[in-house]
């Protein structure tokens, strides 16, 4: 949809769609205007800034009138936060994130997450002794009523300190800064190689011959009359209206539902099939060196602080972030410069078909992963999550000890489930099946709760059944239920001391259990990020970000 007859109806959703924060920093002023008495008509003084240059946003897909009368009265639906700060959180000993998906803060890149930001996240919860855990943040309304529920205790998700003051987050020193950039096509697309599989889960209308525009853009004088598509509540707004202010022009700036990061419609620009974006210039560099027919200016406004957020009333959080960020500057430049400076390895990630973000896919193997699961009653997700920890969906992986294979199967376990070629992969996924299905058979009777005995089954696959059992009557002679895990885990590290691993009531001796703890929890652990990236169906969709 285009700007048109309503368009000021329009503006107004725009604005009132605005994330609570974002209302607190703008929407005011915006929402005023539509109810002072001012015309309704486009063409007359609708959305003129103090210069009278016209400022025309629209959406592309119609929006509930609804939201346009919560938005305006002020009545945003945003519960007051809980109680939960730094100490809460060290004492449960998880750190709840919530992240964007893209190509340079958080993605899965052949089967493992990766990201700047989820890099320097994991380091400061690995210093401060803490768990992560990350959820997808696929709207940008979630941000302030999650974190205020206490769904989560930290947005890092490539969030823009605006240029006005928002008192409804605290939020960090920055991480980095960049400064906001045009992004315009210079010629026809040559041909690259992309995943098939990477095609944008939204659609725009198409571009007219006239607004797919042959003239560049030196300079921010140059934007009058064009279209710019940005992201969906993105603070690039901002900028742009910056722009508008010291100008007598006219940009028509269509913020776009469903995209929630520059990269995607970076993409449409170099396919011709729309003219102009605005991006983080950071961003949109990788992206020019990588489609080659992109040029990259001008560029607008001052540097933007890239920041992670947290709730108002979490300053020990807050401090602790902040103090970190201020001791680990080398670790954060470090990690920019893998994933915004190194061109060649942002090239191999995007052309990789295993870039789950974009194609769905983890592995070579997910279709062989997901006709053997549902014997085992799994999500197929959760097999992919156990192999890429056995092998790195390495068919050929051969451990220290004599395992082979996707599923790392021993040669007598091998033997014991009728395998006859461990490196063969339809041979080993079937065998380790089977092989799951008696650990299951055997724990079902003692461990009645299903994501427990899932954890049991787990740990005798790396470490032996036996194991287990000696760790389970060690808890319970210690006063400990043996049918949970935390406890038996407890008891598989202790198995390593003498004076545990010779006690009456262990039959297996040694082992080193640290080991199965740690398989038990990274299976997990990746287990989570792989629902954030891919459906439970056909493999070879990814998960998209919602409107």
């Amino acid at each position: 949809s285009r700007t048109g007859p309503n368009v000021v109806s329009r503006e107004v959703l725009t604005w009132a769609m605005a994330t609570p924060f974002e209302a607190t920093l703008y929407g005011e002023r915006r929402c005023r205007r539509a109810g002072s008495g001012e015309s309704l008509d486009p063409g007359r003084n609708a959305s003129r800034n103090q210069s009278g240059a016209m400022y025309k946003p629209a959406l592309i897909v119609p929006l509930l009138m609804l939201a346009v009368l919560a938005g305006c009265s002020g009545e945003l639906a945003v519960p007051p936060p809980v109680e939960r700060d730094l100490d809460r959180v060290v004492a449960d000993g998880t750190l709840n994130a919530l992240m964007t998906f893209n190509s340079t803060s958080y993605f899965i890149y052949r089967g493992e997450p990766m990201g700047f930001e989820y890099e320097l996240l994991r380091r400061f919860a690995k210093d401060h002794d803490l768990d992560l855990k990350v959820d997808v943040l696929r709207d940008a309304d979630e941000i302030l009523p999650r974190l205020n529920r206490g769904e989560a205790d930290i947005a890092a998700a490539r969030i823009f300190r605006r240029l006005v003051e928002d008192t409804e987050l605290r939020y960090t020193v920055p991480i980095h800064a960049t400064r906001t950039a045009v992004v315009q096509r210079t010629g026809p697309l040559s041909e690259i190689e992309m995943p098939e599989l990477a095609q944008d889960a939204f659609e725009l209308e198409p571009e007219t011959d006239a607004q797919l525009s042959a003239k560049l853009v030196d300079t921010p004088a140059d934007l009058d009359g064009r279209r710019v598509h940005i992201p969906n509540r993105s603070p690039i707004e901002d900028v742009l209206v910056e722009v508008l202010d010291e100008s007598t022009g006219e940009i028509e700036i269509v913020q776009v539902r469903g995209v929630a990061s520059a990269e995607p419609l970076i993409r449409r620009v170099a396919r011709g099939e729309i003219d102009l974006t605005a991006s983080p210039e950071d961003v949109a560099r990788l992206s020019g060196d990588y489609f080659g027919n992109l040029a990259v200016r001008p560029s607008l406004g001052p540097e933007i602080n890239v920041v992670w957020g947290v709730r108002k009333n979490a300053p020990q959080l807050e401090s602790a972030l902040n103090a970190w960020i201020g001791e680990n500057r080398d670790s954060v430049e470090e990690l920019y410069e893998k994933y915004f400076e190194d061109r060649r390895g942002y090239q191999e990630r995007i052309e990789d078909e295993l870039l789950t973000s974009e194609t769905g896919r983890l592995s070579r193997y997910d279709g062989l992963l997901k006709e053997h699961a549902p014997t085992l009653g799994w999500d197929w997700r959760l097999l992919a999550s156990q192999a890429y920890q056995e092998s790195k969906f390495d068919p050929n992986a051969r451990s220290w000890a004599g395992a082979v294979g996707l599923l790392q199967l021993m040669p007598g376990t091998a033997r014991e489930v009728g395998v006859k070629n461990s490196r063969d992969p339809e041979e080993n996924v079937a065998g380790a099946v089977r092989y799951l299905q008696k650990l299951t058979a055997a724990w079902t009777p003692e461990i009645p709760d299903e994501q427990e005995r899932l954890k049991f089954v787990l740990a005798s696959y790396n470490a032996g059944r036996g194991h287990v059992l000696d760790a389970q009557r060690l808890a319970e002679k210690n006063g400990q239920d043996p049918k949970v895990w935390e406890n038996v885990a407890y008891w598989m590290i202790q198995k390593s001391k003498r004076a545990v691993y010779t006690d009456p009531v262990v039959r297996y001796g040694y082992v080193r259990g640290l080991e199965p703890v740690t398989y038990v929890e990274l299976i997990l652990s990746r287990y989570d990020h792989y629902l954030e990236f891919v459906t439970p169906g056909t493999s070879g969709t990814a998960v998209q970000p919602a409107s």
